[in-house]
């Protein structure tokens, strides 16, 4: 039986790139963030965390949690989270990778070493910190580098004990971020 996990969507970034919340984008159908929560309530359930400012993300269901400290990035979302999560365990992805599957994501919690702080996945050379698992314990790194003004989310991850796992190829266009209009034209094509 997998431990108790909670699942976090970051989806309170800018989107500056796409112009639009990319929560909300349209694929067959459905917005990136549904397909996202399908893929993860075979593993959490409804323990699903959407780490954003935008209340019409509460139509979906799940709890919303706001930044405790505004514009900080992913290291400012990933505090607010882990601040509100009530497991150990906990998978993150970012809002803009709606081709996520449930089999991707179990792989990942199983793979995860319980001695690491994080793990992350890695597609050629392009490691993703946003499709990973976080211990809850992070929190108090986050906050000591939210304190220092310190907001690359890649240092932040050089410091600590952590494992990256290379995403079998099988499933190497699900972990694609979609963060331009030309990214999701070719993705919706």
């Amino acid at each position: 039986m997998m431990e108790k996990t909670t699942a976090i969507i970051l989806a309170g970034g800018k989107s500056q790139r796409m112009g639009t919340d990319k929560g909300f984008l349209d694929l067959n159908g459905k917005p990136f963030i549904k397909h996202i929560c399908d893929a993860l309530e075979p593993i959490v359930e409804s323990n699903i965390l959407i780490i954003s400012g935008n209340k019409e993300y509460d139509a979906f269901g799940y709890t919303r949690v706001e930044d405790i400290i505004e514009n900080k990035g992913p290291v400012g979302g990933l505090y607010a989270a882990l601040s509100a999560s009530k497991t150990k365990i906990n998978l993150v992805l970012s809002v803009d990778v709606p081709l996520v599957s449930t089999e991707l994501l179990k792989w990942l919690i199983a793979n995860h070493n319980s001695t690491n702080m994080i793990t992350q996945t890695k597609v050629g050379d392009k490691t993703n910190p946003l499709i990973a698992v976080y211990d809850r314990s992070m929190k108090s790194v986050f906050g000591e580098h939210l304190n220092g003004n310190q907001l690359k989310l890649i240092k932040v991850i050089e410091d600590i004990k952590h494992q990256t796992l290379v995403v079998p190829e099988k499933w190497n266009d699900q972990v694609q971020n979609i963060n331009t209009q030309e990214q999701y034209q070719n993705l919706i094509k």
